[in-house]
């Protein structure tokens, strides 16, 4: 099952709504289906569930019965087919089917009954209610794990910019484009798509994206944790190569066992534990020096070991007494 079902399989679960809310459901779902005009009223959709609320909401809103039929394909196409019919719910929504530019009327997701009191409370509900019958009839969302986008497929450029006005009302951070002559509302932020989310409804949705998220943060933080880890070894290994070199080097010249005995104990330390970090070398000696005392010291013994001639034993001695 794609996201996108899941999303609207949640929504679809939403069934205790004030008659306001339906009405505005019942709106979304009309102007985003595939048509909406005095010729034809109709949605087609491949899940049945919201071919089911379509026509539901016809009927308890408008008072009239769409007709359902199912293609071999799979698709569910729910109409009016009577004219009357279709006047009727046009009507209902103070439309006249012959409108030059199809808009979003936002009295219809508000109840004309409702107090002064309420009505603050009533149009954030009614305008929830309406997204979730636009997303029901046009929207989807892509699977969290590959991409944070989410979508509303417009039939109007004016209806488009509409949708996404209503959207910006909510501080949701929307989106327009033509796609193949086909306008598209979208939002690719993923804390705007949560946010969206739970105002229609799908709150669960929401919390898996907000799951992903953090399981791929934790991950992210892992890799580079690992990866600083295996440059710093990666660092070490070829370092203690290099110095392990240069110890075997002034061991073979005899240089080595006439060095004073700081130099010696981390030349030994350093060939006895080759994949110790500079700071574990220290703790290893007596008394414990500090990662830079080893480091200062290595060095040393590396430059000795590439010019002998010019560092004689006696003067390290003397340094390090």
């Amino acid at each position: 099952m794609s996201f996108s079902s899941k999303i609207k399989d949640e929504l679809l679960k939403i069934t205790d709504m004030p008659p306001c809310c339906v009405h505005a459901m019942a709106y979304g779902m009309l102007l985003f289906g595939r048509s909406f005009n005095e010729y034809d009223i109709s949605i087609m959709t491949d899940n049945a569930g919201v071919a089911e609320r379509y026509k539901s909401c016809l009927e308890s809103t408008c008072g009239v019965k769409p007709e359902c039929t199912v293609s071999e394909a799979g698709k569910y196409t729910v109409s009016l087919r009577s004219a009357a019919d279709r006047k009727k719910v046009l009507s209902c929504f103070s439309n006249t089917g012959n409108e030059k530019f199809v808009r979003i009327d936002r009295g219809n997701l508000l109840n004309e009954s409702n107090s002064a009191d309420e009505e603050s409370e009533s149009i954030n509900c009614c305008n929830a209610a309406f997204l979730r019958g636009a997303f029901l009839s046009c929207g989807t969302c892509s699977d969290p794990n590959k991409s944070y986008h989410i979508e509303f497929v417009a039939p109007f450029r004016t209806l488009s910019l509409d949708l996404m006005k209503l959207l910006t009302d909510f501080d949701l951070k929307a989106k327009h484009m033509v796609r193949r002559g086909i306008n598209v509302i979208y939002i690719k932020d993923s804390a705007n798509i949560e946010d969206l989310l739970t105002l229609m409804g799908a709150q669960f949705s929401a919390m898996e994206i907000m799951n992903i998220k953090i399981y791929k943060d934790v991950r992210n933080l892992t890799n580079r944790r690992n990866n600083f880890e295996n440059a710093n070894l990666t660092r070490t290994v070829y370092a203690s190569v290099d110095q392990a070199r240069a110890i075997e080097k002034l061991e073979q010249s005899g240089l080595l066992s006439e060095l004073s005995e700081d130099l010696r104990t981390v030349a030994r330390l350093r060939m006895e534990n080759p994949d110790m970090s500079l700071r574990q070398i220290g703790d290893l000696c007596s008394p414990p020096m500090s990662r830079s005392a080893v480091n200062y010291r290595l060095k040393r013994l590396m430059e000795m070991a590439e010019k002998p001639d010019n560092h004689r034993p006696s003067s390290e001695v003397n340094q390090f007494e």
